[in-house]
Parts: C-alpha cells; sequence; structure tokens
C-alpha cells in the first residue's frame, strides 16, 4: 500500500490526514495540496474537471495540456514536477514486519534502538518523546533514557532487502 506520510509537527497533508493513501484523497484534499504547493490558479480546473487523489497521480504532461486545457508550459512543468515529488514521498508499507517501525507501520530508512530495546524509526520515536512521552510505544514502561542507538544490523539488513527488490 502506497500512503504519503509527513512526520514533522505541525505540517499535516490536505485536510489534516497524515497518514491517508494518496489514492483516496478527495477532491478537496486535493485543493489543499494545490494550495500547500503554491498552484492555487490550477485549483479551479482541478475542480471542474474533479482531479482526486488517484486522478493526481496519473496526470501527465501531455493530460494536462490536452485534456486539462493548461497552456503554460512552466505552470504544467512545475505540477509535473510537485507531482514527481509526491510520489517519491509515497512510503511502501509491504516489507518484513521486523523491517517496519511500530509507529509509523513504514519499512524504517534510519533504525535506531531505544531504552526499551525496540527499534524505531529515528524520527518517529524522537516526534514522540519530544511530545513528552516518556513512555515506550511497545510497552507503556518508563523509557530510562531517551538516547537513541543506530541500529547498524537491522539498517544494512533492510538495505540489502531493498535493493534485492529492485
Amino acid at each position: 500500500h502506497l500512503f504519503f506520510v509527513k512526520l514533522s509537527p505541525g505540517k499535516d497533508r490536505p485536510g489534516g490526514h497524515t497518514r491517508l493513501p494518496v489514492r483516496d484523497w478527495s477532491e478537496e484534499d486535493v485543493q489543499a495540496w494545490l494550495r500547500e504547493e503554491g498552484l492555487e490558479a490550477l485549483a479551479g480546473t482541478f475542480r471542474n474537471n474533479d482531479i482526486d487523489g488517484a486522478e493526481l497521480l496519473a496526470l501527465t504532461k501531455e493530460s494536462l495540456a490536452a485534456e486539462l486545457k493548461i497552456d503554460s508550459v512552466g505552470l504544467r512543468n512545475k505540477l509535473i514536477r510537485k507531482i514527481e515529488e509526491l510520489k517519491a514521498t509515497l512510503v511502501c508499507t509491504d516489507g518484513p514486519d521486523e523491517y517496519l517501525c511500530p509507529i509509523t507501520r513504514e519499512v524504517m530508512k534510519d533504525p535506531v534502538i531505544a531504552a526499551d530495546g525496540y527499534s524505531y524509526e529515528r524520527e518517529a520515536i524522537q516526534c514522540w518523546i519530544d511530545s513528552k512521552n516518556r513512555s515506550s510505544p511497545m510497552t507503556n514502561l518508563p523509557l530510562q533514557t531517551t538516547m537513541l542507538t543506530p541500529n547498524r544490523t537491522l539498517k544494512m539488513a533492510i538495505d540489502r532487502w531493498r535493493s534485492s527488490r529492485s
């Protein structure tokens, strides 16, 4: 499954749905995304053509010109770049369970070991700790320290798994 995930606090995606699959974005979510990306000029065109998340991901330079009648080459290229950036941030969650962060349920990129002995994605556990949670997300027991240790063995295993899939 592909999801758009933004962990930085206060920068929620359209409609505040940080975990909503892009393909499931409503037309309103797409409108909000356009505004966030500085593409308000396209909002009316997208609204009139019922562009939702699935349609957004399927857009091409050709469909923008021929079907949506977006004449500006610069605007078309900017939109395509933004869509490509969006696709690049899509997160694959179909990895082996031991490679998934218990907080985000995503394949980890920078796994760290917390004081509870569990491995987490660094940004996710750091956000957890920064939000004044001093207990383990897994056990609910107090964390003895907020120090995080890189889990290099797990990172190498995940990297090997990723390269075997490409």
